[in-house]
């Protein structure tokens, strides 16, 4: 069962972004019109999203990725979804079926964002080159989240990317002093190119623009970097990457529940890849979002309408803009990413 559409597909789904880049999702193959989106907790993040708001969110982007790989085929992709909770009963060793997604020929392509794109697309965390990015390209990132039931709004001003910019530092390194958070973050860090090439998943240094020894010691030595005028040293270095910034953005819309983290899943990659096909990168602020102090903040001071219950919330934060080709991100090879039912 090497030849399935699913093996076509497979090379997609495997480019599909994850917070840490922890790739926690396989593609298991029933058939060749069927196969399921399995979750691997083990690759969780129970800690900083117990919830699984973002792991969720994650699953829409796959499915999406492999919806979007599919129409190149000539193939509908649908998905049903068990929507259970993402660590049931504290579980976080039990791999999890999270839905079933079907194959339908169509007999054409179907015209939708080419499947390059997911190839194409990278996150940038270089130096930005100043530009704003252009009002037409804004238009179209806000017609296709309108077109999805979110919002997609930005600012430029010097002002709020700088205020933004140290918020995001801020709750970054609060997060950090957390030693729970820290323990579950530094598991996926890999410290040097030995590491990278060996792990294949995780947030390298070279991504991430620190250099090794640095990198390593703020990790391993986090209460010397804590010491009153030492850490100033690393918020010198993050906010050396922060430059050239010219747009920041925000998504808000429905948030509430699993069906919702989907569904903005399934949103965030395609304006992500009608960005890559402008010829822009972008760069969430996760931290912001994930500390809900920090995010209260951003509202408050962007004055952003948000609807309690989740309604109409903000729950993407990020800069845009033009870099560099930035250093790329391993990815575990095929043959994991794929599962074939016996």
């Amino acid at each position: 069962m090497s030849d399935t559409p699913w093996h076509q597909i497979a090379p997609f789904a495997q480019r599909c972004p994850s917070p840490h880049n922890t790739q926690p999702f396989r593609l298991r193959i029933l058939d060749e019109a069927t196969a399921e989106l399995v979750f691997l907790p083990r690759r969780g993040l129970p800690t900083a999203d117990p919830l699984g708001r973002f792991t969720w969110l994650t699953a829409g982007i796959f499915a999406e990725i492999c919806a979007i790989a599919a129409h190149g085929l000539g193939f509908e992709l649908s998905a049903q979804w068990d929507l259970g909770p993402m660590y049931p009963g504290g579980d976080v060793e039990t791999p999890q079926t999270l839905a079933r997604l079907t194959l339908a020929p169509s007999g054409a392509a179907i015209p939708d964002l080419d499947p390059q794109l997911i190839l194409d697309r990278h996150t940038s965390r270089l130096p930005y080159d100043g530009r704003t990015v252009p009002a037409e390209v804004i238009a179209e990132l806000k017609a296709e989240a309108e077109r999805l039931g979110h919002r997609f709004e930005t600012r430029s001003d010097r002002e709020a990317i700088g205020w933004v910019v140290e918020l995001n530092r801020q709750a970054l390194f609060h997060d950090l002093d957390n030693a729970p958070l820290r323990t579950e973050l530094t598991k996926w860090l890999r410290f040097d190119a030995r590491e990278e090439d060996l792990m294949r998943d995780g947030l390298s240094a070279r991504c991430l623009t620190f250099k090794p020894s640095l990198f390593r010691s703020f990790f391993t030595r986090h209460h010397f970097w804590t010491l009153p005028g030492v850490r100033n040293v690393v918020g010198w270095v993050y906010r050396a990457t922060m430059k050239g910034i010219g747009t920041i953005g925000w998504l808000r819309g429905p948030y509430r529940d699993n069906r919702d983290w989907i569904d903005a899943g399934r949103c965030m990659i395609r304006l992500w890849l009608i960005l890559t096909r402008r010829g822009f990168y972008w760069h969430p602020y996760g931290s912001v979002i994930t500390s809900e102090d920090a995010r209260l903040n951003m509202i408050r001071y962007l004055r952003l309408p948000e609807e309690a219950g989740g309604e109409d919330m903000v729950w993407l934060l990020l800069r845009l803009g033009r870099s560099e080709p930035p250093p790329l991100s391993h990815r575990l090879p095929l043959e994991e990413i794929i599962l074939c039912a016996p």
